[in-house]
């Protein structure tokens, strides 16, 4: 997948312009991974179960996980999405695309995104982990740009708060299905869906460094 995504870079050509080094979009490299998520893909997944949060406009929502596609047309009624941890643990299409990424220093984790339109989950942060997202379905409009500001805070920081003295050049990217964007580890970012979306986004996180593991 990872290979696909960044056609017709190879891997190496990557690795010398953008990995780490900046953030990058390009159209159509991930069509090739519609089907790996898709409304059925996600309705099994839903049913496994995962490392879920559900949240809505920045906000953790302390609301039941949805277990099925039904209960989660719900939420997408009254604006709220989830996101889900460790999905490689419940599927085997997105465990491929996490072993995928196996000629990148670091650790995968692929993460799912289900957002309704007119919405948005998180808002401005960063993470630790280098980010891979595919589009799948619908449609949105990523904004993302350089971490200046705290570029060495240990991380997780108390709050995202910094963001607000960030002066790097606002850098934005709307993406449909099966297109790419690749966002460096501590790059600000967050997303605005236009049409109720489907993404696959791969945390890849520094050698050495463990992902937090879901509480019991």
């Amino acid at each position: 997948m990872l290979r696909d995504w960044i056609a017709p870079l190879t891997l190496a050509d990557f690795r010398a312009t953008h990995f780490q080094r900046g953030a990058w979009a390009q159209p159509g490299s991930a069509k090739g991974s519609l089907a790996t998520l898709d409304w059925a893909a996600l309705g099994r997944v839903l049913a496994v179960g995962a490392d879920t949060i559900v949240c809505a406009k920045g906000q953790h929502l302390p609301y039941p996980v949805p277990r099925d596609l039904d209960e989660l047309r719900a939420y997408f009624r009254i604006g709220v999405g989830l996101g889900m941890r460790f999905t490689e643990r419940a599927d085997a299409g997105l465990r491929a695309v996490a072993d995928s990424f196996h000629e990148l220093p670091g650790t995968p984790q692929v993460q799912v995104f289900a957002t309704p339109a007119e919405t948005h989950g998180f808002g401005w942060h960063y993470d630790l982990e280098d980010v891979f997202i595919a589009q799948t379905a619908g449609v949105k409009d990523y904004y993302f740009r350089a971490n200046t500001v705290e570029a060495d805070t240990p991380f997780p920081p108390k709050d995202f708060s910094g963001f607000h003295a960030e002066t790097s050049p606002l850098m934005t990217a709307t993406l449909v299905p099966g297109d790419f964007l690749y966002i460096p580890s501590r790059w600000w970012h967050m997303a605005v869906c236009k049409e109720t979306a489907l993404s696959i986004s791969v945390g890849l996180m520094p050698p050495g460094v463990a992902f937090a593991e879901p509480r019991a």
